[in-house]
């Protein structure tokens, strides 16, 4: 037995050599020929197309890129000695192009695409209405503008490219072999633009187009099952955008059915179990069906079994069911959903080495988990590995990363209930320094500023408490003002602002003592109660709130009524 080196035989590089040898004479022979006919005999040109057709075979055929730039070569010789009205000039430009795409696969010359472009556009200008090939011409402009557009960014480029594949789609009516493709291409340029900041009509566009699409691929089209996927897919933008529950009931059915198609080992079914989890898990969030929620988790657990390492895939299935795992943990609570979301974000991380663009995600992802189980059992590690894991997501993170402040705020949540638990100081020190860098991303409009101001002003509230800074109380007080502002009425959580003021208000009082500060807690403290009706939890700790503040006043003051409706207040609240 020999063993294989990989090595080509002195025969076969011989048998190679001649048949370049004979290709070269070939080729010399007819180029050359141009020199004893006429410029645009017939015959010399339909000798050098013919050279041209064989090399592009073998191209195809073994891949050799001499074999594609000779019939460059060769084709564009053709163009060069056949007149304008040629009736099979179309034939020559349209060959000419596709070999000038194929290089483009091969290599990036803006001068290919340039010359891409301008052949369709003048094969269009010799082509009459009813010209066999127009819808050809159209289709090939569509795509070269379009390849024009991806690597130059030119919006002109890819709106042209979309009206003439809007043409050449109205030429191929039904049944013609092409209309399927024209759809396809049409549909595809559409969502890139739609990607790009596109109209709300090109999205209703896209729909439409892909029904048509759909229609064409009757069962058993082997191309079925990927139209009712992408028809399910952009059913699910359109739902995402407008929130009309029919797009993704129909959204549901259309990945039902192309699942139904993707038996086993059909290599995409298991992309179609994701497909179908991830829209089931939104109509959980909807509706809250426990049975959607249930069988996403089924579907994203058969996708796993289906992705088995190295698929490219892996860390993805990973990472879905564990957020849906811990979904089901915070509905039933049960614990070993907990620990196997956890499992799941750790596997996924490890997929997910530097630099995954998802690995960011990942760290994130598993910190959250941690942190939840810390607040149910309690476990320090628990929180200590959530906090490490923080630490390298902020790393990763580059400062103009748009979830920025989320990490910011994160971060030092975790940090200030590690110092809640262990009290030690360079924790609330870091923690405050991470919600003022956050408070500083969220600068108005955002919405989550008040969010970050309550934060910060409460972790200032926390120093002050140990240190007795007074700038710190001052400064709290200043944030929770701010946040109030911003949680205007009906705000769900401006009884929160109202309580958190008014108690900031009567520490400084205390310290201070000046009345001002007590009227206006007092002020507070009523405007949070009011907001806290029966049965809301809070409630109470309002009655309580206010009772106190109101027999502060009484010891200053020695109003028989402040004395009697403290103790109404208290009263209450026992109740």
């Amino acid at each position: 037995m020999s063993l294989d080196t990989g090595t080509t035989s002195p025969e076969t590089r011989l048998d190679e050599g001649s048949r370049l040898r004979e290709l070269d004479e070939t080729v010399i022979s007819a180029t050359k020929a141009h020199e004893f006919r006429p410029l645009h005999d017939s015959l010399q040109s339909k000798s050098l197309e013919n050279l041209a057709n064989v090399l592009w075979k073998q191209f195809k055929q073994g891949g050799k890129i001499r074999d594609l730039e000779v019939a460059i070569s060769l084709y564009r010789q053709v163009r060069e000695r056949q007149p304008l009205q040629n009736p099979f000039r179309s034939n020559s430009l349209n060959n000419l192009l596709k070999v000038l795409l194929r290089r483009l696969d091969h290599g990036n010359d803006p001068r290919d695409l340039d010359e891409a472009i301008f052949l369709p556009k003048q094969a269009l200008e010799i082509q009459l209405p009813t010209h066999p090939l127009l819808s050809d011409s159209l289709n090939d402009l569509a795509l070269a503008l379009w390849t024009r557009f991806m690597q130059g960014g030119q919006q002109r480029d890819l709106d042209e490219a979309i009206s003439m594949h809007r043409q050449a789609l109205e030429l191929r009516v039904a049944p013609h072999p092409k209309r399927s493709m024209s759809l396809n291409n049409l549909i595809a340029a559409l969502w890139t633009r739609l990607g790009q900041g596109g109209q709300e009509y090109d999205l209703d566009e896209v729909i439409s187009m892909q029904r048509q699409a759909l229609e064409l691929q009757v069962a058993p089209h082997p191309e079925r099952s990927i139209s009712l996927n992408n028809l399910a897919a952009v059913l699910c933008t359109r739902f995402r955008k407008r929130g009309q529950q029919h797009d993704l009931e129909e959204a549901i059915s259309m990945h039902r059915q192309a699942l139904e198609l993707q038996v086993t080992p059909h290599p995409e079914r298991s992309t179609s179990l994701n497909n179908l989890a991830a829209a089931l898990w939104t109509r959980f969030g909807q509706g809250g069906q426990q049975h959607d929620l249930e069988e996403a988790i089924s579907m994203y657990k058969q996708a796993l079994d289906l992705r088995s390492a190295p698929h490219p895939e892996r860390s993805t299935s990973l990472n879905n069911l564990a957020v849906v795992l811990q979904t089901r943990f915070m509905q039933g609570g049960q614990q070993h959903d907990l620990d196997e979301a956890i499992s799941m974000h750790r596997q996924a991380l490890e997929l997910r080495f530097a630099p995954h663009p998802e690995r960011l995600t990942s760290l994130n992802n598993l910190a959250s988990v941690l942190q939840t189980r810390f607040g149910q059992g309690g476990q320090q590690h628990d929180l200590d590995e959530a906090i490490s894991i923080q630490r390298q997501a902020l790393e990763l993170q580059v400062t103009s990363h748009p979830e920025r402040s989320t990490y910011l705020n994160n971060f030092a949540d975790a940090l200030y209930t590690r110092f809640g638990k262990s009290g030690q100081r360079n924790d609330l020190e870091e923690a405050i320094s991470m919600y003022r860098q956050a408070l500083v991303l969220r600068a108005a409009p955002h919405p989550d500023q008040s969010t970050s101001l309550n934060n910060f002003a409460v972790a200032l509230q926390t120093r002050f408490g140990q240190e007795g800074q007074q700038c710190d109380l001052d400064e709290a007080i200043s944030m929770h003002r701010q946040a109030l502002e911003l949680r205007v009425a009906h705000h769900p959580e401006r009884s929160t602002s109202l309580n958190n003021l008014a108690a900031v208000l009567c520490t400084r009082f205390g310290k201070r003592g000046q009345q001002h500060d007590l009227e206006e807690a007092i002020s507070m403290h009523r405007q949070a109660l009011k907001l806290r009706v029966a049965p809301h939890p809070e409630r109470s700790m309002s009655l309580n709130n206010l009772a106190v503040a109101l027999w502060t006043r009484f010891g200053q003051e020695g109003q028989q009524h402040d004395l009697d409706e403290a103790i109404s207040m208290h009263r209450a609240a026992l109740e």
